[in-house]
């Protein structure tokens, strides 16, 4: 019995040193183990852990079969599905590793490493130099591709080969040294060196995926873009594209944000072939800078500007930097304010991009200067107001110059009487031109009030899953008429449309130079329906009335009489479609507007349908204009998808004229986006002829 007592002491004493030895290993080293089973030996001063052995400290996790942890040399030996996570979520397989006692690789077999990108990196062996703060793989395979046991080597879609990769820590790249690039395991590209950031960098300087390309304008096309990583702040994307017909075209994209500000700025040179009617073509140097920049001070205060040239009328669009544009804008500003009182200066300039524009006929404003102010802050307020003044200056080449100053007051209140809704509203406007861009240049002050009545009955039906509403609309408004229309340049009045969207505007002449005037009467009806399915259905009917035929009100507007042609629009929206019709037709029912968009997508096969009509809207030759557009995009499986799009002119043409196409093919997996694209635009530009496009684009993810 005693002898048993004395083998139970011996063994609880080495169970006790045995943890004791353990307790100073974690202590000293700063790292937990735990295994099936731990022996120490004493002798040769060694540990070992067999069996689901898991060793964690503050930066690493290690986890293998068997590991032997030498005390005296601080060194830790791994065997057998060994897998290591790092603390930027890198993940490390091996059949064998030799650490360091604080885990830090120092010699790895067969090693595999999941980068917390996803991508994949593969070598023989890997060794840590740690004065240099990097590792070197021997006979390295790099690539972003899943691989599984559904998925072959050889059907790998890409992956780079090198006999030696070092990954630099501390410049955070990996460099790669006699590398091939191989798609579907066939080598088609061969670099001495190639060098990628590693997974923890966002943004560094290097090369962006290239774009190839041929068109009938420029030939071949080969575009690089370089971007700069100049901080986390700043960067800027050079785009250097070299054409066989039209040679080396360059276009830098910078961009700088901080706390207060925000730049972009673009800007592009080439020596360009020009085409101008009844000469000889040339080449001359062409460009253009794009300039937009905004700081906010303390106080609500915003300055900035936005500032676009080209060097001449067809550049944007003959290089496919800009579409539609008529005008180029340059502004500088400055705007102060909060919710209810706000102030703006501005100075703009023009450019014409289009004959429909004389140079001469452009405004310089110089400035423009708007305050307004309103009391929704008073909690006590009676009713809503406001104010507005704004200054004007305005000159010309022609010398048919505008200084203006405006003053207006708006003060309104809603009632609530009978389920009626009801405002009334008091308009008050004082205008004072002191030139006013006409033969006849003399001072000019106008008064002009205008009182307004608007009552809507909204009439709702509530069920357990649907609700309907009926609103009819009205509004009156009465004002003296406005005599002084041939006597002031309008400068901010010259377009205008009417709508169901700007049916119920007080006055639908955009600026101040020109006002609704007279008795006018807006009336419509509004009807929508929805339900528990996340279906809606909306309706607008309505048409105005006008005693005084308005300047600019004809029958292109949708004026043609005193009562105006009758507009409105059918909205139906669910989970599956998106309808809109905005039309406006005649009171003999003749359609003179239609405006019709669908958008509808089942499971992989998406369509979308505009199609529009104007009478009386000049559309290249045609005194009308109609045009139709519709594509589809259609994903035949997870990675391919295919689409088209076509804009067609209906207007005059027995069989409708194409005037933009385009085809396209796209693939996109966890490493390869690529993409296949048709696109044919006809314009009736000299320097722009019909354009025909076929371009390619390749992008591997992972560097």
């Amino acid at each position: 019995m005693l002898m048993r007592d004395n083998k139970i002491f011996k063994l609880m004493l080495f169970l006790a040193f045995f943890l004791i030895n353990i307790k100073f290993v974690y202590t000293a080293e700063k790292f937990f183990l735990t295994a099936d089973s731990i022996s120490k030996n004493e002798a040769d001063n060694i540990i070992k852990a067999e069996g689901n052995v898991n060793i964690t400290n503050n930066q690493y996790k290690l986890k293998a079969n068997e590991i032997t942890y030498y005390l005296k040399e601080k060194k830790v030996f791994a065997k057998g599905n060994v897998i290591i996570i790092e603390k930027n979520t890198n993940v490390i397989y091996a059949t064998e590793a030799e650490l360091s006692s604080d885990l830090k690789s120092n010699f790895i077999k067969n090693i595999g490493v999941l980068l917390s990108d996803n991508s994949r990196l593969a070598a023989s062996s890997a060794k840590s130099i740690k004065e240099y703060d990097k590792t070197i793989y021997s006979n390295v395979v790099f690539t972003k591709c899943k691989s599984c046991k559904e998925r072959s080597d050889e059907s790998i879609m890409w992956k780079l080969k090198a006999k030696k990769a070092t990954h630099l820590k501390k410049s955070k790249i990996i460099l790669y040294e006699n590398v091939f690039l191989e798609a579907f395991n066939i080598p088609i590209l061969f670099v001495p060196i190639f060098f990628h950031p590693d997974p923890s960098v966002k943004s560094k300087t290097g090369l962006l995926t290239p774009k190839i390309s041929s068109t009938n304008t420029f030939g071949m096309v080969y575009e690089q873009p370089i971007f700069f990583n100049f901080s986390n702040t700043s960067n800027l994307i050079t785009k250097a594209r070299l054409s066989s017909k039209e040679g080396l075209f360059i276009m830098n994209d910078h961009n700088a944000i901080s706390n207060k500000s925000n730049l972009k700025l673009k800007y592009s040179l080439t020596e360009g072939t020009k085409l101008r009617i009844n000469e000889p073509a040339k080449k001359e140097i062409r460009g253009h800078v794009d300039f937009k920049y905004i700081y906010k001070d303390i106080g609500n205060w915003v300055y900035g500007a936005n500032i676009k040239r080209s060097s001449d009328k067809s550049y944007l669009s003959k290089y496919d930097l800009s579409k539609g544009e008529s005008l180029l804008n340059q502004n500088i500003f400055t705007e102060w304010g909060n919710l209810y009182k706000k102030a703006s200066f501005d100075l703009i300039k023009f450019q014409s991009l289009s004959d429909d524009y004389l140079v001469s006929n452009l405004p310089f404003i110089r400035p423009s200067i708007s305050f307004e102010s309103n009391n929704l802050n008073n909690k006590q307020r009676n009713r809503n107001s406001s104010i507005k003044i704004s200054l004007n200056s305005v000159s010309r080449k022609n010398n048919k110059d505008v200084d203006s100053l405006h003053f207006e007051t708006n003060n309104n209140k809603s009632y609530i009487y009978k389920g009626f809704l009801i405002k009334d509203i008091n308009i008050f406007n004082i205008d004072s031109y002191n030139k006013n861009g006409t033969s006849n240049d003399k001072a000019i002050i106008k008064f002009f009030p205008k009182l307004g009545f608007e009552a809507q009955y909204p009439l709702i039906n509530y069920s357990k899953k649907s609700s309907f509403l009926i609103e009819p609309k009205l509004q009156l408004f009465i004002s003296p008429d406005d005599y002084y229309n041939d006597k002031i340049r309008n400068e901010d009045s010259l377009e205008l449309d009417l709508n169901s969207s700007n049916l119920f505007n007080y006055n639908r002449y955009s600026g101040n130079d020109r006002k609704e005037s007279g008795i006018t009467l807006n009336y419509g009806l509004l009807l929508k329906k929805t339900n528990s399915n996340k279906q809606s259905l909306s309706s607008s009917l309505g048409q105005t009335y006008n005693n005084n035929r308005q300047e600019l009100f004809n029958k292109n507007s949708g004026f043609k009489n005193k009562r105006s042609e009758i507009v409105g629009n059918i909205i139906f929206s669910d989970t599956s479609y998106d309808l809109s019709y905005d039309y406006r037709f005649s009171e003999s029912f003749k359609l003179n507007r239609n405006n019709f968009n669908v958008q509808t997508r089942a499971k992989n096969l998406g369509l979308r349908l505009s199609y529009i009509q104007l009478k009386g809207f000049a559309s290249g030759e045609n005194s009308d204009t109609e045009q139709i557009n519709y594509g589809f995009d259609y994903n035949i499986n997870n990675s391919w998808n295919v689409n088209f799009y076509q804009l067609r002119d209906l207007a005059g043409a027995t069989y409708s004229i194409p005037l933009k196409t385009n085809i396209g093919i796209q693939f996109l997996n966890e490493c390869t986006a690529f993409e296949l694209t048709f696109s044919k635009d006809k314009s009736y530009n000299v320097d722009i002829p019909s354009v025909t496009n076929l371009s390619f684009n390749i992008k591997l993810f992972g560097f």
